[in-house]
């Protein structure tokens, strides 16, 4: 998930500095007169500072919400006796280290995409040379699927989605019955 800034500080900022560069821009180009105006009034100190206060003061907003730390995000789901909650950050892990027993995979990044009750997966794996994709994209979805069902409870899985970001390395020797080498 990205990280905003966000809040009123941040809008009535950026709405700050649009009127004012709109007003520049404006008084510059098109209507000669508000541009003088607006020149005579930046000679004033309290008009130039408090416009140099809105500058400084957008920057630091920026910078501060930009530091904020990500607020972590859970997957809930029910049983007899309550409710579990799962951070994403916990299952991506999990599915890395599902998705590392392969030996035709040699790195492997995993993102959750939360739908109203459900969850999608999409992973981005960097595969061996001579591996046979097709082969290796199905064992390891069912893989992914069985042991988050399994191990972690969660069962509405809708769609586990593979991208091959990257073939790396020599061709290994095929196995001898045609499918993906798991360690």
């Amino acid at each position: 998930m990205k990280s905003r800034s966000g809040g009123l500080g941040d809008i009535v900022v950026t709405l700050l500095l649009l009127l004012i560069g709109s007003g520049l821009i404006y008084g510059n180009t098109i209507n000669r007169p508000v541009g003088q105006q607006i020149s005579d009034a930046l000679e004033m100190p309290v008009v130039s500072i408090g416009l140099g206060v809105v500058l400084i003061l957008s920057v630091v907003l920026r910078w501060v919400g930009g530091f904020r730390k990500k607020k972590e995000t859970f997957i809930n789901f029910h049983s007899e006796d309550g409710s579990v909650g799962i951070s994403t950050k916990a299952i991506c892990d999990f599915i890395e280290r599902v998705g590392k027993e392969f030996s035709a995979i040699k790195n492997i990044d995993s993102k959750l995409i939360e739908r109203k009750d459900s969850v999608d997966i999409s992973l981005g794996v960097k595969v061996v040379a001579g591996t046979k994709i097709p082969e290796l994209s199905q064992i390891l979805q069912q893989r992914v699927r069985e042991s988050v069902r399994e191990s972690l409870g969660l069962e509405e899985i809708r769609n586990i989605t593979i991208k091959v970001q990257e073939i790396v390395g020599d061709p290994t020797k095929p196995a001898t019955d045609g499918s993906p080498v798991v360690e």
